[in-house]
């Protein structure tokens, strides 16, 4: 006998499926639970082998432009995982970032990087827009925001350092660094543990009237997690890191929730998808559904930038603390 259940995969998706009441085949033996090929099948997910070659031939390329490439305090092989995972979202944001400056249309163009440490993405921007004024923000414990210099490694000989301001986003205006055409907020909104929406507002600030903000941040409904959910029965919460609060992914948004948090920002979402680390044969119709691994949205700052606080991101709160115009961060020392 079987019956239909439907699944609640993140915030927005659900899919049906059929379950057998009986945990035992007729022999006695476990039932097997569906693996990758038939969760995507349950999914309804078509298979495109020849977009899984052409994203993996991508992928490979963008890892080659990065090769012997790290912070000068790092090695290429101590980040070569790390790379490896991010090639493609790389190779999609660069596009992104294209699209966004030849919108604006601006001779002199301004780009604010939000956590450009480790710099990859920052050494293929210096490639591929040589003439871009760009600064990025990093945060490494400082108490008070100053601009720093960090030497890169990079055998490509592209940049030999990177200037960044050093500040917290959710705790330290950003108002020093001026404003920007295009802003970076890639892999970043997971890591803030205390007022994210704060940060997007100290971000949003940055932005000038009709510039452009481009995010990507990981998607918690991606198909890694459906298979680890269904097939392991696995909880997909990152694991406590022993770099500290900001060293793990202290929530995951789904894509309704950033679409809110970005309107109510005072941007305009000119477009959003999702992307995936390695691409497989069903890559194609998953990213287009919304199962890739990661969320990427690009928006325009339409007038000026507000703080929003969504009621379902804070609990705990009192009313008077969540109208407060400044950050619920506590205090460096307190």
């Amino acid at each position: 006998m079987r019956f239909q259940r439907k699944l609640r995969i993140g915030s927005d998706i659900s899919v049906s499926v059929d379950l057998a009441v009986t945990r035992h085949r007729a022999n006695g033996a476990p039932l097997a639970p569906p693996n990758r090929a038939q969760i995507a099948g349950l999914l309804g997910l078509a298979e495109d082998e020849s977009y899984a070659r052409a994203r993996m031939d991508q992928r490979d390329r963008t890892i080659e432009r990065l090769s012997g490439c790290s912070p000068a305090d790092s090695s290429p092989a101590a980040l070569s995982g790390y790379v490896g995972e991010a090639a493609l979202r790389f190779f999609e944001t660069i596009q992104w970032i294209e699209r966004s400056l030849g919108e604006l249309a601006i001779a002199k163009r301004r780009l604010l990087e939000i956590g450009s440490n480790p710099y990859f993405l920052t050494l293929l921007m210096a490639e591929r827009f040589p003439h871009l004024d760009h600064l990025g923000v990093n945060y490494f414990g400082a108490s008070v925001p100053g601009m720093e210099t960090q030497a890169i490694r990079d055998d490509k000989k592209r940049l030999e350092s990177s200037r960044f301001l050093h500040a917290d986003v959710e705790r330290h205006d950003l108002e020093v660094a001026g404003q920007f055409d295009v802003v970076l907020f890639c892999e970043v909104l997971e890591h803030l543990p205390y007022d994210p929406a704060w940060a997007l507002y100290n971000i949003a600030r940055r932005v000038k009237p009709g510039g452009h903000l481009i995010l990507t941040t990981p998607n918690p409904a991606r198909m890694e997690n459906i298979v680890r959910l269904i097939e392991e029965r696995e909880t997909f919460s990152d694991p406590i890191s022993g770099h500290g609060i900001h060293g793990r992914h202290n929530r995951e948004y789904s894509a309704r929730e950033l679409k809110e948090m970005l309107e109510g920002a005072g941007f305009r979402v000119l477009g959003a998808q999702t992307t995936d680390v390695f691409a497989d044969r069903w890559s194609h119709d998953g990213e287009v559904r919304g199962y890739g691994a990661y969320h990427m949205l690009r928006a325009v700052l339409d007038g000026e930038a507000r703080l929003f606080r969504p009621g379902w991101l804070y609990r705990g709160f009192r009313p008077e603390q969540l109208a407060q115009p400044g950050s619920l961060a506590p205090r460096l020392g307190a």
